[in-house]
């Protein structure tokens, strides 16, 4: 009896982990990625429960200090300038996942500050004009945004932008109203317009974008991209949807594309290579 009772208290567990490990088809690190995909990997971004109790929910985490999320965005701000093609800056970069929930709005934002706390000139702008997630999570109650510039000639680019959020070189510019035709208000030329005013006053113009293939908007506004990152979320994109994420790569749907895996499980015991 104390033999079959040892031999099930490792057969039980060992058959869960086992169905455990061929049933999950969710992505869960950049092996994963790599093995299925050429789509070029700039870094991944772990999960730092511990750090993120001590901050706001959603908020900006990036600081001076040497925690692991820092760091993880000073290398990825630092693989970016690897992607940036021949005769171009990389100036203009949007952050696109498939899902909600991928985190593309935090690594945006968070790569915004960590630019901006590299004595970089920057300005973050809300192009997820239908729910305007990056808006909110900055906290601005500032209504005149991107929908507003783009329906009204009348406003001018100074009008929409906020100065100074959570860094002084670090501007902001809101989604603005709601809007009944986001899709084609994105397609008119003045998108075209505000990003090249952009350009000539700031060192990185990060933009926050849609889900792509759920909504039109990511494909129409990609036009204004030099870098494209696409966020892929640890434990919730199945690998199966990495095929499709390969066919973007190879038909150039999206500019210059390259992956950040965000959540990622991040293994104590100091730094390594």
């Amino acid at each position: 009896y104390l033999l079959l009772g040892f031999l099930l208290g490792l057969a039980i567990p060992g058959v869960w982990f086992l169905a455990k490990l061929f049933l999950d088809t969710r992505v869960q690190n950049r092996r994963d990625i790599k093995d299925n995909v050429n789509v070029p990997f700039l870094g991944e971004i772990p999960l730092d429960k511990d750090h993120m109790k001590k901050k706001v929910k959603g908020a900006i985490v990036v600081d001076g200090a040497n925690h692991s999320q820092s760091e993880a965005f000073r290398i990825l701000r630092t693989n970016m300038s690897f992607m940036s093609k021949k005769g171009q800056t990389g100036q203009v970069i949007t952050f696109v996942s498939f899902n909600e929930g991928a985190g593309k709005t935090f690594v945006s934002t968070n790569l915004a500050a960590s630019f901006a706390m590299a004595k970089k000139k920057v300005v973050a702008v809300d192009l997820d004009i239908r729910k305007g997630t990056m808006t909110s999570i900055l906290g601005c109650s500032h209504t005149t945004g991107v929908t507003n510039y783009l329906y009204d000639p009348a406003i001018k680019v100074d009008d929409i932008i906020i100065k100074g959020v959570g860094h002084e070189n670090l501007d902001f510019i809101p989604a603005g109203s709601k809007a009944p035709n986001p899709a084609e208000l994105l397609m008119d030329d003045r998108l075209d317009t505000l990003i090249e005013t952009l350009r000539e006053r700031y060192d990185y113009i990060i933009v926050d974008n849609v889900p792509v293939g759920i909504i039109a908007d990511a494909t129409v506004s990609n036009r204004i991209a030099d870098l494209t990152v696409f966020v892929v979320r640890a434990g919730k994109m199945d690998r199966r949807q990495l095929p499709e994420l390969e066919e973007l790569y190879k038909e150039k749907t999206l500019a210059n594309m390259a992956i950040v895996l965000n959540g990622s499980q991040h293994r104590s015991g100091g730094y390594g290579y």
